[in-house]
């Protein structure tokens, strides 16, 4: 079967019928409209003719649609890294893991984005206490399948979070948790306003107060005030103390504990699980790296590097010459032997787990040393299998060469960067000259060293000394790799318990454990053409700056970091005046939340306001506002056939549906922001109600801001007012009764 192509959305019916419907109001005297009429037979010809042409038009090679996407400056996305949270286990000792220790989940190998230091510490209990109550949940916690509330469900003021240790925290040492909350569903970017504010301490001996509860130094909290999941790291200045925290009574612990300050939370965090020595790991393989440093000029220069390749990896060094080109220095066992103008460095180990790995320079006596400038020192690290397969071919000097990668399967055009050895005519020696990847050479002078890799095939293209240089001629080999990461796609989201082995052998030895509790998540394959053909479409018609009513509402359900549930705008308003405002616009939000009547706090406006704010029109003044609720209470005599005696339930659940201020499953709607409440609302839907037979008497009464009553009894609420339910009182009458 030949590939559907994808054609204009005009068929052949579609024309005809479009040229059809024209003939009443074209040629009102054309009353013969059958297949028989030779009119007809036209239309459906040139009905015919108009798809094929559209047909052919809509032929356009790939290239060409490649080149129309990058006029809108679209490109299909590449493939994703996934992440995962790992969690490391038996630590008998202090460890330190360099950045990109490598993991293994089956084929896939994972990488920790950055150092972890592993401390040989464990949580023993956990308690929550509220105004009401105080719980144990370190079962819980220990087991992770039963979320808790850290402070409570209603999230009060001087609410508090007990976390437990076995042992006392080093002095002077970094005290690390993650933790990983239930409710959390997008990530939370630095422009969110937190809506609560938390604050830590530990029961600690200090010279002055002597053993009390004191604040904890905060060196980092991602969970911006347990607002989402993330780690939170504290320095530890002062003996931590142990002491009894009911109802962890049996002995004392060293405790820790966050006190909710300010409350706030639209969603009251609830934890999952808290745990220690716990990293975050990507799904790549670095194969090569490359690190810059800015030479000083001085003597004995030493620079350290504490990655994974650096250790275990085959180094190279490379100086950075005047005209931009890098020249390779040996290494030497030491300078004993080294005279001034000696190119070459020594390498000094650490002998600890995680140790540095630093290189050092001559003094200009013993070894020559590099220049001063920024940028100009080069450490590169390889792993051993990769140190045969770093040379990729030979460049031949001709145009529009193509070179094809089968051995190197790199996902991300940034995930592979070489050089061209070229020959230096003054010295006679060779030098590097590094590539920069490019999308296309359309832009590219003759100068401009750029390739353009494809990594769906793995093909890197050349210029023609026009658009793009020729790399060097050479006989042998003379594209060597720099940097070069495996990794990317769908299958990086692995399931829990999988990510369990060292990828290293020397990593065994230290006896430690890992796994990851969560799911992989975040890893997807590069986008295709057709799907970045429609993503543009979509984008197109998606307003990023805020003109129309639609485009607020859009664009404030849309703020990042947070979950909104309504939004309502009110043009030419602005709270505090009564008369209309010219370019004022007032946006009412409703957030997300475990009531009826969610409230959004200071935060929460001020992330929208500032959300709103970067998109609005320049002469445009925004104001974001919380709702006003309005509680409802309907008192209510209804006459029911003699059976329904006993279902006043479902009248009360009718009106609970009705005077609800969030949408609801089913498709039901909230009530409109500033709606009347009518009488003849409440008459409806009662009298909807099965086994109704007519409402006797009803009255409407109101609780909240801004709420009168007309003189019919109808509620007349504020631009900003929303209702909700009180309790309805609802007197049934049977029909015999009367």
């Amino acid at each position: 079967m030949l590939p559907r192509i994808p054609l204009d959305d005009r068929s052949f019916e579609s024309i005809l019928q479009e040229a059809r419907r024209s003939i009443p109001r074209r040629l009102p005297e054309w009353t013969d409209e059958n297949t028989h009429d030779p009119g007809i037979t036209f239309l459906e010809l040139f009905a015919w003719l108009g798809e094929m042409q559209q047909f052919y038009l809509s032929r356009v090679p790939e290239a060409n649609i490649r080149k129309f996407l990058d006029l809108l400056g679209i490109a299909p996305l590449e493939a994703a890294f996934a992440e995962a949270e790992v969690t490391f286990g038996n630590v008998r000792v202090p460890v330190v893991l360099p950045r990109g220790t490598k993991l293994q989940a089956e084929d896939q190998v994972f990488e920790t984005i950055a150092p972890v230091r592993l401390i040989p510490i464990a949580i023993d209990r956990i308690v929550t206490r509220t105004e009401k109550e105080a719980s144990d949940r370190s079962a819980s916690n220990e087991r992770g399948n039963v979320a808790f509330y850290a402070f409570g469900r209603e999230a009060e003021a001087g609410s508090r979070l007990y976390i437990a240790f076995d042992r006392e925290p080093e002095v002077g040492g970094v005290l690390s948790l993650h933790l990983k909350l239930a409710n959390e569903a997008l990530e939370t970017p630095e422009s969110v306003v937190p809506s609560a504010r938390v604050t830590w301490k530990a029961y600690s001996w200090d010279e002055e107060t002597g053993n009390s509860w004191m604040p904890l130094e905060v060196l980092e909290d991602h969970t911006m005030h347990l607002t989402n999941s993330g780690r939170v790291s504290f320095a530890v200045s002062v003996p931590m103390r142990p002491v009894i925290v009911h109802p962890a009574g049996d002995r004392p612990r060293y405790w820790i504990c966050c006190i909710l300050e300010q409350s706030g939370y639209e969603l009251p965090p609830r934890i999952d699980q808290v745990l220690m020595n716990t990293a975050r790991v990507r799904q790549q393989d670095t194969k090569s790296e490359q690190q810059l440093f800015d030479g000083t000029g001085l003597s004995d220069q030493a620079y350290a590097s504490h990655s994974f390749l650096a250790r275990y990896g085959k180094l190279r060094v490379q100086v950075r010459e005047p005209d931009g080109r890098w020249r390779e220095w040996r290494e030497l066992p030491d300078f004993s032997q080294a005279s001034a103008d000696t190119q070459g460095f020594i390498v000094e180990r650490e002998a600890a787990e995680g140790g540095a790995v630093t290189i050092r320079f001559g003094d200009g006596v013993r070894g020559a040393v590099p220049p001063e400038g920024s940028g100009n020192i080069r450490r590169i690290h390889c792993t051993e299998d990769f140190a045969e397969l770093r040379f990729i071919g030979r460049s031949n000097g001709l145009p529009h060469q193509k070179i094809r990668l089968y051995d190197l399967p790199c996902k991300h055009k940034d995930s592979l960067r070489f050089q061209v050895r070229a020959p230096d005519k003054s010295s006679g020696q060779w030098l590097w000259e590094d590539w920069e990847p490019v999308d296309n050479l359309d832009r590219s002078g003759p100068l401009d060293r750029h390739y353009v890799f494809d990594p769906a095939t793995g093909e890197l293209t050349f210029g023609n000394d026009e658009n793009g240089a020729i790399p060097w001629s050479s006989s042998e080999p003379n594209l060597c790799v720099t940097v070069c990461v495996f990794g990317g796609g769908e299958r990086g989201n692995v399931k829990p318990n999988l990510l369990n082995r060292w990828v290293q052998e020397e990593q065994d030895e230290l006896l430690l454990t890992v796994e990851n509790p969560g799911y992989g998540f975040g890893g997807t394959e590069a986008e295709t053409l057709e799907d970045c053909v429609e993503r543009a479409r979509l984008e197109w018609q998606t307003p990023y700056c805020a003109v129309t009513d639609e485009d607020y509402v859009r664009i404030a359900m849309e703020t990042p970091g947070l979950k909104i549930s309504r939004v309502h705008v009110l043009p030419n308003y602005a709270p505090g005046r009564d008369n209309p405002t010219a370019g004022a616009v007032t946006v009412a939000v409703v957030p997300e939340g475990i009531d009826d009547t969610p409230m959004p706090s200071k935060g929460f406006l001020s992330t929208v306001a500032k959300h709103l704010d970067d998109r609005r029109l320049i002469t445009t003044e925004v104001h974001v506002v919380a709702p006003d609720y309005v509680k409802v209470t309907v008192h209510a005599v209804v006459v029911v056939e003699p059976h329904f005696m006993e279902e006043g339930h479902r009248i009360v659940a009718a009106l609970n549906r009705l005077l609800a201020p969030l949408d609801q499953p089913g498709g039901i709607q909230g009530w409109p922001f500033g709606r009347t409440v009518y009488k003849g609302d409440i008459y409806g839907v009662i009298s909807r109600v099965k086994g109704v037979a007519y409402v006797q008497d009803l009255w409407l009464d109101a609780e909240g801001k801004s709420v009168r009553k007309s003189g019919g009894g109808d509620l007349i609420l504020s631009e900003t007012g929303i209702v909700y339910s009180g309790i309805h009182r609802i007197e049934l009458i049977s029909r015999t009764q009367l």
